[in-house]
């Protein structure tokens, strides 16, 4: 039996969770840039499928928002190298 991931995971699915677990499991300094990566990927993709129903405004928020976290990712990634 695994241990008990150490996110909240109440309204995460399993899957999702299974992912979180591994990123704890990567190299300290491997761990903050590969995490906002994944957010901004995530990010990235809740913005498209918001543009489905929604304004304009928002989606370009989260879309400028993902870039800047995967501009941040890179500027760490690099940092750690």
């Amino acid at each position: 039996m695994s241990e008990p991931s150490q996110f909240p995971t109440r309204d995460i699915p399993s899957d999702v969770r299974a992912v979180l677990d591994r990123m704890s499991q990567l190299p300290v300094e491997d761990r903050t840039p590969t995490a906002l990566a994944a957010a901004a990927h995530l990010m990235e993709f809740a913005a498209y499928e918001l543009a489905r129903s929604e304004e304009a405004q928002h989606v370009a928020r989260l879309i400028l928002m993902a870039a800047d976290m995967e501009r941040t990712a890179q500027s760490l990634s690099r940092k750690g190298r």
